[in-house]
């Protein structure tokens, strides 16, 4: 009976992990998941070009990136994500819109803090991480 009890724990333990796939991240990352019908839709383009201009404010606030479309995705450093990595994904925080971008922020705690239907100014991103709690005690420490 104990075998079995463990055996279901473990299957259990198992599907909760999948069906968390940006568990790596937590505590370590603040996350921005960009949802777009392709890579060449415009506000997907000028959030990227965004990002891309910013780097040492990104890294400075923990940022990692993950690119997501209907039938393809990456994470972080353009690692190519699993296929059922990326449904699960689309299945949390989509859908993917048919036009345009959807933007979201997850912060270092897993929860979402942020989203909305088009590019984000950065000043505005990094403003809004800065006013978290974590954010403001990772500050402090980092003047000591």
């Amino acid at each position: 009976m104990k075998k079995f009890v463990w055996f279901i724990g473990a299957m259990v333990s198992a599907q909760f992990l999948n069906a968390q796939p940006l568990q790596s991240h937590l505590w370590q990352h603040r996350v921005v998941l960009l949802l777009s019908p392709d890579a060449e839709e415009a506000a997907f383009r000028q959030q990227l070009d965004l990002w891309t201009a910013q780097p040492e404010e990104v890294t400075d606030r923990d940022l990692v990136l993950y690119q997501i479309f209907p039938d393809a995705g990456t994470g972080p450093g353009g690692v190519p994500l699993p296929p059922e990595t990326l449904r699960l994904l689309i299945h949390k925080y989509g859908p993917v819109p048919e036009e345009g971008l959807k933007f979201v922020l997850i912060s270092k705690d897993g929860t979402v803090k942020t989203e909305r239907k088009a590019a984000m100014p950065m000043q505005e991103l990094f403003g809004r991480i800065d006013q978290m709690p974590m954010r403001r005690a990772e500050m402090r420490r980092r003047k000591n």
